[in-house]
């Protein structure tokens, strides 16, 4: 009687490999996608904010805060209590007469989302 080696051939293997490889590499372009999404989401909701905190920094001083630091936003729109430096934008505003608000993509200069005082729904300038 013949006894057969219990295991797995070497094509069955390279099979499995590929396989396992074909999937990562779909699961890392989407969550790729899924991050830049995310990213681009969180930019919005913090446009926003600041877009809420301009209003009452309007109300109390009679004209917009504008300055090009986002460390200068957070302490004088949100008093310090906020830190926007973690996120994947940088944040700014300019002219205090007419707000507008522009968000711009650290790793891509050329990707800018912006606010202003007449359009509150926030408008991307370029696909990012």
């Amino acid at each position: 009687m013949r006894r057969y080696s219990q295991g797995f051939t070497l094509i069955e293997l390279l099979v499995v490999v590929a396989i396992i490889g074909i999937l990562s590499a779909v699961g890392v372009v989407s969550y790729s996608g899924y991050k830049s999404s995310a990213e681009k989401k969180q930019a919005e909701i913090t446009l926003n904010s600041i877009y809420l905190a301009e209003q009452e920094y309007k109300s109390n001083n009679g004209e917009y805060y504008f300055n090009s630091s986002t460390s200068n936003l957070v302490n004088n729109l949100f008093d310090g209590v906020d830190d926007l430096s973690e996120q994947a934008y940088l944040f700014s505003t300019t002219n205090a007469n007419t707000l507008t608000i522009i968000a711009t993509k650290k790793s891509d200069t050329s990707c800018k989302i912006s606010i202003t005082q007449n359009n509150k729904k926030p408008s991307s300038t370029s696909s990012c």
